[in-house]
């Protein structure tokens, strides 16, 4: 589903110039200082400030200057998946606490019913079993 704005793209740049030259009026910044510190130059700021097309990078170095990158980039999400969704993936594994003293018992075989590491290729082997205080001794 397509939206129309009534803003046009121009129109826009020149808000956002605006309100940069409003920031940086605000922080008593001069053009230069806020060129310097971004490491660009001057024209550029004034450029942003008219609502001038300008390249990507200088635009992403002013606002780094002006400490509001972050929330530029938090427009659109993260697309990576979460902690739990990894696990539930199965890209995470999951972890056991060994059991030790008397309550050790079968319970501290690694349960690997259900893991793809432990396919039949595996199913002649011994199933392993977690290492226990003081079983060397």
């Amino acid at each position: 589903m397509v939206t129309y704005s009534a803003q046009t793209d121009e129109s826009a740049l020149v808000l956002l110039g605006k309100r940069l030259a409003a920031f940086r009026i605000r922080n008593n910044w001069t053009q230069a200082d806020l060129a310097q510190m971004a490491g660009v130059g001057k024209g550029t700021v004034e450029r942003i400030e008219r609502g001038e097309s300008v390249q990507v990078l200088n635009l992403v170095k002013v606002l780094r200057a002006c400490g509001t990158l972050n929330t530029f980039l938090s427009i659109f999400p993260d697309d990576s998946p979460s902690p739990m969704q990894l696990l539930y993936m199965g890209k995470i594994k999951t972890r056991r606490r060994a059991r030790s003293g008397k309550n050790a018992s079968a319970s501290n075989i690694f349960a690997a019913d259900n893991n793809e590491r432990y396919s039949a290729a595996n199913d002649n082997q011994k199933p392993k079993t977690t290492w226990v205080w003081d079983e060397d001794k």
